[in-house]
C-alpha cells in the first residue's frame, strides 16, 4: 500500500514536470494581472494550468491502481474536480489566447459555475443519495462558493497548495474510511504540484486546478453530509473572499479602500511581508481552522 502511495507521488510529479516542459516549449506564460503587486509581474516567464498536471495525475492513478473500484463517492468527487477543472481550463486557454489576464467574463464563468453545480447535484441524487429541492439548491450554491473563494486564494507561490494540504487533513480526520483514503490520495498528487509551484515557483495552478480544488471541497463536505466542515477547514478561503467583497462593498460607498489591495494576500504583500512570510502566516490561519475543527 505505501508502495503505491509513493508511486502516486511520483506520477504526479511526472505530470508536473511534463506540463512544465510543454508550456515552455511552445511559450505559453500565465499573463499577469496588470494591477498586481510589482514582485508579481516578474513572474511573467512562468507557464501556468499546472491544474492539468494535477487533473491528469488524478485519473491515471486512479485507473492505475483502482483503490476505489465500485465507489460512486469518489467518482463524483473526481468527476466534480474534472468538470470544474474544465472550466478553470477554458478560462486560462482564453487568457493565453488573448495574452492578458482576462479570459472568460465573470457572468460567463459564474453562470457556468451554476450550471455545473446543479448538474453534478444532480448526478448525486440519482446515483448516490436523496436529496430535498432546497439542499439541491443549497449545495450548489456551497460548490460554487467553494470553488470561487480557492480561486481567490491561489494568488501565491504555494499558497493555495499548502493550505490544501491542511484541508485534506482536516478531512482526513473526520472522514470515514473512504474519504481518508481519497484525502491522501488526492493529497499526494497536490504535493506533486506543490515541489514545482513552491517559491521562487516554476508552475502555476491556474484557474485549471484552483476552480476544480474548491468545487472538490465542498464535494467531500456534502459526501459526508456536513457542509459545515468547510467553515473550519476553509477559513483561509473565507477570510480571502470577505476582504473582497468588503473592499468593493467599502470603494463603491466611499472611492476608498479598507486593504491595500484585496485579495488579502496582496494587502499583506504591499504591507512589506515577503511572499513566503504571506504563505507561512496563512497556513497559521488554516492550522487554526484545523484546530477549531478538532475542538469542535
Amino acid at each position: 500500500m505505501y508502495l503505491k502511495l509513493g508511486f502516486i507521488f511520483i506520477i504526479s510529479l511526472c505530470f508536473q514536470q511534463g506540463v512544465l516542459w510543454l508550456f515552455r516549449s511552445l511559450k505559453l506564460y500565465q499573463p499577469i494581472y496588470g494591477l498586481s503587486p510589482k514582485t508579481h509581474q516578474l513572474k511573467s516567464q512562468t507557464p501556468s494550468l499546472g491544474g492539468i498536471g494535477i487533473l491528469g495525475a488524478l485519473w491515471v492513478s486512479w485507473l492505475f491502481y483502482g483503490f476505489f473500484d465500485g465507489s460512486s463517492t469518489v467518482l463524483w468527487l473526481m468527476i466534480v474536480f474534472t468538470l470544474f477543472s474544465i472550466l478553470g481550463m477554458i478560462d486560462d486557454c482564453l487568457s493565453l489566447f488573448k495574452k492578458k489576464n482576462k479570459g472568460l467574463s465573470v457572468k460567463q464563468k459564474f453562470l457556468c459555475q451554476i450550471f455545473l453545480a446543479v448538474v453534478l447535484m444532480v448526478a448525486y441524487i440519482i446515483f448516490i443519495a436523496p436529496l430535498s429541492f432546497i439542499q439541491l439548491l443549497f449545495y450548489s450554491f456551497i460548490i460554487v462558493s467553494s470553488s470561487n473563494a480557492t480561486n481567490l486564494t491561489d494568488g501565491l507561490d504555494g499558497l493555495l497548495a499548502t493550505c490544501s494540504l491542511v484541508t485534506l487533513l482536516g478531512f482526513y480526520i473526520v472522514g470515514n474510511q473512504e474519504l481518508q483514503l481519497f484525502s491522501l490520495f488526492f493529497g499526494l498528487i497536490v504535493m506533486g504540484f506543490l515541489w514545482f509551484n513552491r517559491h521562487p515557483a516554476k508552475l502555476f495552478m491556474g484557474d485549471t486546478g484552483s476552480l476544480g480544488v474548491g468545487a472538490l471541497f465542498a464535494g467531500m463536505a456534502i459526501a459526508l453530509g456536513d457542509v459545515w466542515l468547510l467553515i473550519p477547514l476553509g477559513l483561509v478561503y473565507i477570510l480571502e473572499t470577505l476582504s473582497v467583497m468588503i473592499q468593493v462593498f467599502y470603494f463603491k460607498r466611499t472611492q476608498k479602500r479598507i486593504f491595500l489591495m484585496a485579495p488579502l494576500h496582496h494587502h499583506f504583500e504591499l504591507l512589506g511581508i515577503s511572499e513566503t512570510r504571506v504563505v507561512q502566516l496563512f497556513v497559521v490561519f488554516a492550522l487554526v481552522g484545523l484546530i477549531i475543527l478538532i475542538g469542535i
